[in-house]
């Protein structure tokens, strides 16, 4: 019985160990996320610290030019960009820059809709911070579950990268085959890329020109990762007025509100988000009446689909 046992152990440990070699291999193979990164990145003339900081995800990064904004306020920024990240987030990577003078928040409907998981919130906020908030939060069950998931979830994936990641696998897979199928034309799909809710990099082509098959396809991913839903009371919320709270102490914040596409607007988000949103915009701006707002989602050109 001891012998079985023992090389039911090592079948079980050449089994994991062969998986895990398996998916680190594939995530490797189709360059999928698999860590925060938290590189830093610099906008201006570095002559010292930076006075600004930028807490934004990849709407933020692909949507403003922080180089020009550099330029024309003489000033040196920083940020921490990561993927898929929301205030949350931002909370966390703000106290690597103590000197800062002026933060730029960058928000949207998409950024603060509670529903949005970032794919490694677990790497950078504590669970206890999660725990604490979720207590004062005023969520439902589900959601606090479904968040509180994701921290084993994160020791699962030392071991396993890709779990959790089927809609970047699947879409790399695809990209992959597409690619290899048209071999040397000058327009390759690039659907993974499509996929990376918060790649810090401009996509390849606009929404607009994009097939309708490809258009369906990122609709039904983004409602399936949100679950469709979108509101806005939970850690989120808890995160963004803690988050103004520090800034507001460091010197001016200027606040920013993004747009998103338009398919995105007319396909995922109801009249009744949209109120959500602003309610939430209210309650920021009461609190924090210092602070500067741009309402870019509010300019009229932005919002079309050609310029996403």
């Amino acid at each position: 019985m001891r012998w079985k046992g023992r090389h039911l152990v090592v079948i079980v440990g050449i089994a994991v160990l062969l998986a895990s070699v398996g998916s680190h291999g594939l995530a490797r193979c189709l360059r999928i996320y698999t860590s925060a990164g938290t590189g830093h990145k610099w906008y201006g003339v570095k002559t010292g610290p930076a006075n600004a900081l930028i807490a934004g995800s990849s709407l933020a990064y692909d949507g403003i030019d922080w180089q020009t904004v550099a330029e024309r306020w003489c000033i040196g920024i920083e940020s921490w960009p990561v993927p898929g990240s929301s205030p949350a987030e931002w909370e966390r990577l703000q106290s690597r820059s103590p000197h800062i003078k002026i933060t730029f928040v960058a928000v949207s409907v998409y950024d603060l809709n509670e529903a949005w998981l970032c794919d490694f919130r677990a790497d950078l906020v504590p669970l206890s911070r999660t725990v604490a908030d979720l207590a004062h939060g005023n969520v439902d069950g589900t959601f606090a579950k479904r968040l509180l998931s994701c921290y084993p979830r994160m020791w699962v994936r030392k071991l396993f990268p890709t779990v959790g990641r089927s809609q970047a696998v699947l879409a790399a897979l695809r990209d992959t085959l597409q690619n290899v199928i048209q071999r040397g034309s000058q327009t390759p799909t690039n659907e993974n890329a499509a996929l990376r809710l918060a790649s810090d990099a401009p996509p390849d082509v606009s929404i607009k020109d994009w097939p309708h098959d490809r258009l369906l396809r990122r609709l039904a991913a983004m409602r399936d990762l949100s679950q469709g839903r979108h509101f806005y009371a939970g850690p989120k919320r808890l995160a963004l007025f803690r988050l103004m709270r520090r800034a507001a102490v460091q010197g001016p914040v200027v606040v920013v509100v993004l747009p998103v596409s338009p398919p995105y607007m007319a396909e995922l988000v109801t009249p009744k988000d949209r109120a959500g949103f602003e309610n939430l915009l209210a309650e920021v701006r009461a609190e924090f009446p210092g602070a500067q707002w741009v309402r870019l989602d509010r300019v009229r050109g932005p919002d079309s689909a050609e310029f996403f």
